[in-house]
């Protein structure tokens, strides 16, 4: 896939999130003794300018945070593509933009003087 093709994807995404979704449930003891689970209770952890958040999701949002979740998973994936194309553009340049150069006289093996 080249650069222009990995930016059209890119731009068909749209709504992306980074991180995860988590599913908790809690046990809770009632009046009577017996347990119960309540739940579930959905929170997004994700990492910020390098520190960990973390952010509850109502219930009714984390169908569609899961979706953009899987939306970020292949924008990530493209910008991968991305750069993997940008650095062999880079790398061609670098081989084939230079002329080669004549071995200078200054290091050969001169004879001796007489």
């Amino acid at each position: 896939m080249n650069q222009s093709e990995v930016l059209r994807e890119l731009g068909k995404i749209g709504a992306a999130r980074r991180g995860q979704l988590s599913e908790q449930w809690y046990e809770v003891k009632g009046k009577n003794g017996e347990s119960r689970r309540t739940g579930p209770y959905y929170v997004l952890a994700r990492c910020i300018e390098g520190k960990k958040t973390f952010a509850r999701v109502p219930r009714e949002d984390a169908v569609r945070v899961k979706d953009e979740l899987e939306r970020g998973k292949a924008a990530a994936a493209l910008i991968s593509a991305f750069w993997a194309n940008a650095e062999a553009l880079a790398d061609e340049k670098k081989t084939t933009g230079r002329p080669g150069r004549m071995p200078s006289d200054r290091n050969c093996v001169r004879p001796p003087r007489s």
